[in-house]
C-alpha cells in the first residue's frame, strides 16, 4: 500500500471515530462523540480508590464506561444527560474496557444542533428488535431537515423515551410496552411498500406515519394505564403541541414541509363532520395503513388467544 493509501486510511478511521455508532466503538482505540448518559454507579477499587462506571446508551446498544479521578464532576450528573464523551479502549488481562479520557456535559440548547436520531436511547426500547428497522425508515428520508425535525421530535427529551415504551391502545391493537413504537414502524413499511410516493413527499410520508400517533406518549404509560392527561385530552389533540418547537424549527428551513406535515397530521379522516379534508393522498394512504396495522393485528392476537 502506498503512503497516499495509508494517509487516505488513516484519514477514513479518523473522521470515523468522531461519533461512531456504539455497537461499532471496538473498531477503534480511541473515539469521540455525544451520548446520552443513562446511568451512573460509584466503585470502590481494591486499593479504596473510587471511581465511576458510567452507563452510555445510543439507537443501536448501550456500554460501560470507566472514569477515574472525576468525583466532583459525576456527583452533577443525572440520568438522561447528554454528554461529549472522548474515551479510549483499553485492556486488562485480556479483558477490552472503555475509559474515559474528557467529559463533558452538553447544554439542551447545543444539544440539538449535535445529536440525530442516532442518538436516540435504545436503551429503553422494550423489543430491541425493531430499532434497526426504525432506523432503516429514518436512513431512507432524503431531506436533511426532515431527519432534523424528526430528531428534535424525539431525541434527549421524555417523549421519545415513551414512544419506546409506551402501548400503542390499552385494550386494542399493540397493547404492550414498545406497541406504539411497533405500530409506527408498521405503519410507515405500509405506507413506503405502495411506492406511490417520491422524494419529498415520500420524506413526509414516512414521518406523518412514523408519529401520526405521536400524542399517546402523553396519554399512554408504559405501564398500561392511562395518564392524568390522557384521562381529559384525546391524543390527536397533543400532536402539534408535541411537535411545535420541532415545526418552528422546520418553518426556517422547508416551510411547505411543516405546512404539509401539520396539515396531513391534522386533516379529517375519510366520512369525519369535521376537521379539513386531506388535500394530499398522503393522508388518505397514512389513514388507511393505520387502520390495517391495526385491525390485522387486533384480529391476528384475538384469533391466537382463542386457538
Amino acid at each position: 500500500m502506498t503512503n497516499s493509501n495509508n494517509t487516505q486510511l488513516v484519514q477514513a478511521t479518523v473522521q470515523q471515530s468522531i461519533q461512531p455508532l456504539l455497537e461499532n466503538i471496538s473498531s477503534f482505540k480511541r473515539f469521540k462523540g455525544c451520548y446520552t448518559m443513562v446511568g451512573c454507579i460509584e466503585k470502590t477499587d481494591k486499593l479504596g480508590k473510587q471511581y465511576w462506571v458510567m452507563q452510555l446508551s445510543d439507537i443501536s446498544t448501550f456500554i460501560n464506561v470507566y472514569c477515574f479521578n472525576m468525583n466532583d464532576f459525576m456527583v452533577q450528573l443525572q440520568a438522561n444527560t447528554v454528554v461529549h464523551i472522548e474515551a479510549t479502549l483499553k485492556y486488562v488481562d485480556g479483558q477490552q474496557y472503555v475509559r474515559c479520557a474528557f467529559l463533558q456535559m452538553v447544554s439542551d440548547e447545543n444539544s440539538s444542533k449535535l445529536l440525530d436520531i442516532n442518538a436516540l436511547a435504545g436503551c429503553y426500547c422494550p423489543i430491541p428488535e425493531l430499532l434497526p428497522r426504525f432506523k432503516k425508515l429514518v436512513d431512507s428520508i432524503t431531506s436533511a431537515h426532515l431527519k432534523q425535525f424528526l430528531s428534535d421530535v424525539l431525541v434527549n427529551n421524555d417523549t421519545g423515551i415513551n414512544f419506546l415504551q409506551c402501548p400503542a391502545s390499552l385494550r386494542h391493537h399493540h397493547n404492550y410496552s414498545g406497541g406504539l413504537l411497533e405500530h409506527s414502524i408498521d405503519v410507515a413499511e405500509r405506507v413506503v411498500s405502495r411506492s406511490q410516493f417520491a422524494n419529498a413527499e415520500r420524506d413526509i410520508a414516512i414521518i406523518s406515519a412514523l408519529i401520526h400517533d405521536i400524542g399517546k406518549t402523553k396519554t399512554l404509560s408504559p405501564n398500561g394505564t392511562r395518564t392524568s392527561l390522557g384521562m381529559v385530552v384525546d391524543h390527536d389533540e397533543l400532536t402539534l403541541e408535541i411537535c411545535a418547537q420541532a415545526l418552528s424549527h422546520l418553518d426556517k428551513c422547508e416551510p411547505q414541509s411543516a405546512m404539509l406535515l401539520r396539515h396531513v397530521l391534522t386533516c379529517a379522516s375519510p366520512g369525519s363532520r369535521y376537521g379539513y379534508q386531506a388535500i394530499t393522498p398522503i393522508a388518505s394512504v397514512i389513514q388507511a395503513s393505520d387502520k390495517q396495522s391495526a385491525d390485522e393485528h387486533y384480529f391476528a392476537t384475538s384469533f391466537a388467544q382463542i386457538a
